[in-house]
């Protein structure tokens, strides 16, 4: 199946929240919050192994 993206402004976004439920709009901040912690312990994580990062053994 190919891969479907779109480029979304804040305020596309920002226009768009009203015409979700309460409920949506706690499973996307939800979401949200989620994406942002597994990004962020990511980029920690990244900087903790820089030995890893060895182009030759790519």
């Amino acid at each position: 199946m190919p891969k479907v993206t779109i480029d979304v402004t804040v305020e596309e976004i920002k226009k768009l929240l009203p015409q979700l439920t309460p409920d949506q709009v706690l499973k996307l901040d939800r979401e949200i919050h989620e994406y942002l912690e597994t990004h962020m312990m990511m980029s920690v994580a990244q900087t903790a192994f820089p030995e890893w990062d060895d182009r030759e053994e790519d």
